[in-house]
């Protein structure tokens, strides 16, 4: 039983003080939160922020269209120093005026940036909505699931530390109470020997 840190403080004894009866309690809740609670948090965060992701997901690749546009003009971006080539110096995003039809046979144009330029007539991959309005690419069932199982560890983690937290605090204000009552103690004593020798 000496084996096992902290195990006397469960054991009746008249050494044992209030404070140690505390802190045995708070170090077997911090041992359930970190073995229960945690896991319970990052599961129940992970999949829910992975429900709604999934859900995402699914408005985003029924909303979004990949769609072939042609580049109309294009113009060198200014300044041109803002995106360089680092070989040449040359300017290699350029300002773009593209055109693409929507799967309803409906027309749009819009200005883009493109990196390294695109001539008149060449075509390009974008992707817009069902309003025809550009958008960015929908995201992909690996990214969902990636995200959602950061936010579940990023909870257990999150529990893990505030258990360990709310630990050392108690354990901290424990102490500083075990030495003020210390102390009153020694004063006590202390007087006790003078009372005594005086008596001697």
């Amino acid at each position: 039983m000496r084996a096992v840190p902290g195990l006397w403080r469960w054991r009746s004894n008249p050494l044992r003080r209030r404070g140690d009866v505390v802190e045995a309690w708070a170090g077997l809740a911090t041992l359930a939160v970190v073995a229960v609670g945690a896991p319970t948090a990052g599961l129940v965060a992970g999949g829910t922020i992975g429900s709604e992701l999934r859900h995402q997901v699914a408005v985003e690749h029924a909303d979004r269209h990949q769609v072939r546009a042609t580049v109309l003009s294009s113009t060198r971006r200014t300044p041109p120093a803002a995106d360089t080539d680092p070989a040449t110096g040359q300017s290699v995003s350029r300002i773009a005026v593209v055109r693409w039809t929507m799967p309803d046979g409906s027309a749009h144009d819009a200005t883009v940036r493109l990196v390294g330029g695109r001539p008149p007539g060449a075509a390009i991959t974008l992707w817009a909505d069902d309003a025809g309005r550009l958008t960015d690419r929908p995201m992909d069932t690996m990214t969902a699931v990636t995200n959602a199982v950061a936010a579940g560890l990023a909870a257990a983690a999150a529990v893990t530390a505030l258990a360990f937290a709310v630990r050392r605090v108690i354990g901290w204000r424990m102490m500083r109470s075990r030495l003020a009552e210390w102390e009153r103690e020694w004063a006590r004593v202390s007087q006790d020997w003078g009372r005594a020798g005086a008596e001697g």
